[in-house]
């Protein structure tokens, strides 16, 4: 009788530890699933968010870093990698740095020191009170570069970043390389959409847009398309203000790009249906100097559905000696 019961108390620690160890597995199961569903029901709300975090752990895996810098009464977010000459890549109207992440690691591996800003009034930078003209952003530019002690440095501005870019070589030539011009805005042209389709309310209103951003626009789930638009709708009152300074032509191009005389590359998505091809042929008129590269089957956001096709022929011209120089060509 006596050893039966000690049988039976050496039985139930075991017992008692094998509860335990199943609680402890439920719970953690439980967690994984509460997790799961939790990072599911994010994603389902702000996926643009989502995407945002991973371009933005893909560029720290490449060596790409977040920065901030002070440029006067400004706070400018900028990405920042790479070692070599330093490149300056400005990004377009509603746009941010992190647009340019399929090409800044092309960039930052192969001999440049990339520096990719957003401008006043994008991104993580401040947002003052202010008109936005490109004379603005320019003279942000002129005064990041000098908080970055870089005193020469090649310039790639994309769409409105390009006239960025241009207003800016125009006043600081000396400061300027080489530059890049990617689908850039700046000359005048007749189009047949409204100013505010910068700013789209609807899903009709944004498929207008993605439209004349890309040849082949993907359609959208619709979770994805409400975040794009909460998102947009939150930088409107900004976009609307660099719209307006933009239509008052105050700083067009035209007629002033035969005082630039440093190397050119003019990059062009050959279907782009927001700022027409003439617009780069005009541009390479200007500037004889310069180089233009069509790419076909491409539209207005070439640097990120075509940046393996773009960014071999743009390291080349920034590292080419001596610069290339003149000629049209097609890719």
């Amino acid at each position: 009788m006596a050893s039966t019961i000690a049988s039976e108390e050496a039985r139930r620690p075991q017992g008692t530890e094998r509860t335990r160890k199943f609680q402890f597995r439920w719970a953690a199961a439980a967690i994984a699933i509460l997790v799961f569903f939790a990072g599911a029901l994010f994603f389902y709300l702000r996926p643009m968010s989502v995407a945002d975090a991973i371009a933005r752990t893909r560029l720290r895996f490449a060596g790409i870093h977040s920065r901030y810098a002070q440029v006067g009464p400004y706070r400018i977010h900028y990405f920042v990698g790479g070692h070599g000459k330093p490149l300056l890549l400005i990004h377009g109207l509603g746009a941010r740095s992190e647009d340019w992440a399929a090409e800044i690691p092309g960039y930052a591996k192969h001999g440049f020191r990339v520096y990719a800003i957003d401008l006043l009034g994008s991104g993580r930078s401040s947002r003052p009170d202010i008109a936005y003209s490109i004379g603005q952003q320019a003279e942000m530019v002129h005064g990041f570069l000098n908080a970055m002690q870089v005193q020469r440095a090649d310039i790639a501005g994309w769409s409105m970043g390009g006239w960025v870019a241009l207003e800016y070589t125009l006043a600081h030539q000396q400061r300027v390389d080489r530059l890049v011009l990617m689908d850039s805005a700046g000359f005048l042209f007749e189009s047949d959409y409204p100013p505010d389709v910068f700013a789209p309310k609807t899903p009709q209103q944004l498929d207008q847009l993605t439209a004349l951003l890309t040849p082949n626009p993907e359609h959208l789930p619709a979770f994805v398309t409400r975040d794009v638009l909460r998102r947009i709708h939150q930088n409107a009152p900004v976009i609307h203000r660099m719209v307006q300074t933009m239509l008052t032509g105050q700083d067009l191009l035209d007629g002033r790009l035969v005082d630039i005389h440093v190397p050119v590359l003019i990059v062009w998505g050959a279907q782009d249906a927001l700022i027409p091809p003439s617009s780069g042929e005009q541009m390479h008129k200007e500037m004889p100097q310069s180089v233009l590269e069509f790419y076909q089957g491409c539209g207005h956001i070439a640097p990120v559905t075509c940046a393996s096709r773009i960014v071999p022929h743009v390291r080349q011209f920034l590292l080419s000696r001596p610069p290339m120089s003149g000629g049209t060509y097609q890719y």
